[in-house]
């Protein structure tokens, strides 16, 4: 099994990954998100909390019958490298055991560090408890103060290429309404959305064993 950080995809997939993070936030705007994609029949991976799926099972239910991808972002959303190996290790394993008891999937080998924050000792530690981290290649600006639906469709489109892992945000608002105008943009281009498994050209990793 091949640990190392991932941070782009591969180009020859033709595949634009969107992939949402879920903090902290409340549900956001994760059912505008999903009714969206559910429409286009498009699947992406998601980044939950486990403070975020303890406090949204239902909607970790929907995303895993719509299809999606469930991966691995903390329990409580924290800084990894100012944690001990062992606070690390509980922030994925439990929140792995809490997707579990929501949805019957586990989250390896995925995991995305909040806030981007890892180090080397981070990504060992994750590694030895069986995660993987997914950076990314094309951040959409979601999370700013002044995000605009306008702005983060206008920065995914001028930039995105086929191999992009592109992170959002399932509290930006900003985000779900942007997405219609990303998806019909991508389509035009000839390139397809998907998961992290499929940009990587993987078979998907979540098991329900």
């Amino acid at each position: 099994m091949d640990y190392s950080e991932v941070a782009h995809g591969d180009p020859s997939t033709g595949i634009v990954a969107l992939t949402f993070d879920a903090g902290n936030e409340g549900g956001g705007a994760a059912p505008q998100i999903m009714e969206i994609l559910r429409e286009r029949n498009l699947h992406v991976t998601f980044f939950l909390s486990g403070h975020w799926v303890d406090h949204n099972p239902d909607l970790t239910r929907q995303m895993l019958a719509d299809g999606h991808e469930l991966a691995n972002h903390s329990y409580s959303h924290p800084d990894l490298t100012h944690l001990s190996d062992d606070q690390i290790v509980y922030e994925l394993d439990y929140t792995d055991q809490v997707v579990w008891d929501a949805a019957g999937v586990h989250t390896r080998p995925y995991f995305r560090a909040p806030f981007g924050a890892r180090n080397p000792r981070v990504l060992d530690v994750a590694a030895a408890s069986g995660f993987r981290s997914i950076f990314w290649s094309l951040d959409s600006g979601d999370w700013l103060p002044r995000a605009s639906a306008g702005a983060v469709a206008a920065k995914i489109l001028r930039y995105a290429v086929p191999g992009d892992i592109v992170v959002e945000h399932v509290g930006s608002a900003a985000s779900a309404e942007a997405l219609p105008v990303i998806l019909d943009e991508l389509d035009q281009r000839g390139w397809r959305v998907g998961t992290v498994s499929e940009v990587l050209g993987l078979p998907r990793q979540a098991s329900t064993d």
